[in-house]
């Protein structure tokens, strides 16, 4: 579980573990990860550390190896719930745009690099994205560094219709193999924006009032990661939405998909699909 040490991901990893679950609670700092643990006090399941800034394909290498240590038999489900905006443009030292590499490429890379030990309990092996409703605005970008008229807004839609492009490519190649979903939590009320900075903090303050909290879109999660007749490889899960939802036109768009796909693997270092 990425971004597990608050909000919808901490909600989340506390109510898997109060499932029976085993669960690995990623965070970037080695003390918020200690504290959510901490605060789950006694559950039936357990909740495991991993740390890695996943700001870098070195960092989402780090945490790959750190899972595969701390789950020597397997990992049944991936939830990618980890997320992040800027209120200014760099690039990693992978020559992505912040935005770009957090939401999207960690995303990729950690869920290739664990392909082999998704092994499933008795079913197929699932893998949750969590998207957003923002990426219906997105447009697309012609090169990650997003150095063209770049906007923490602009980054943030952009990198999450990548991402759900991404997860409907993927969930039609993985298909019979492993199940793959986007879960949209809706607006909801964290400190994501706070953290964020610029525009989303004004918006997450004006808007709070309006916005659910983390644990209406956890349970949504949680049932898209156990509830599996419910929601079959490639679906699109809103929270309070009924459980359906349509994405936006482009990211639905195969030749779309298939171009996210194929960048995707160039800025890994993959060979193409």
């Amino acid at each position: 579980m990425t971004g597990a040490t608050s909000g919808i991901g901490r909600s989340v990893a506390h109510q898997l573990a109060g499932a029976g679950w085993t669960v690995l609670v990623h965070g970037r700092a080695a003390e918020r990860v200690r504290a959510t643990i901490e605060s789950a006090g006694e559950l039936p399941g357990r909740l495991l550390p991993v740390v890695a800034d996943l700001e870098t394909l070195a960092g989402v290498g780090e945490l790959a190896g750190q899972v595969r240590a701390a789950a020597p038999d397997g990992v049944d489900v991936l939830v990618n719930n980890a997320g992040a905006a800027f209120d200014r443009h760099r690039l990693t030292v992978d020559g992505v745009e912040r935005t770009m590499a957090v939401n999207h490429l960690a995303v990729a890379g950690l869920t290739f690099a664990l392909e082999p030990a998704l092994t499933g309990r008795g079913s197929l092996p699932r893998v949750i994205m969590v998207t957003s409703f923002l990426e219906r605005g997105a447009r697309p970008a012609a090169e990650w560094t997003l150095s063209s008229g770049w906007t923490q807004m602009g980054a943030y839609r952009t990198s999450k219709l990548v991402d759900l492009a991404f997860t409907y490519a993927l969930a039609r190649e993985w298909a019979g193999r492993v199940d793959v979903l986007a879960v949209d939590p809706g607006s909801v009320r964290t400190g994501f924006q706070r953290r964020a900075g610029g525009p989303l903090r004004l918006i997450g303050l004006l808007g709070k009032p309006f916005m659910a909290g983390p644990e209406r879109p956890a349970r949504t999660i949680l049932a898209a990661a156990t509830a599996l007749p419910g929601h079959p490889t490639g679906s699109y899960v809103r929270a309070g939405a009924g459980g359906r939802g349509d994405s936006s036109a482009l990211s639905r768009d195969p030749d779309f998909q298939r171009e996210v796909l194929a960048e995707t693997r160039r800025h890994l270092g993959l060979a193409p699909s």
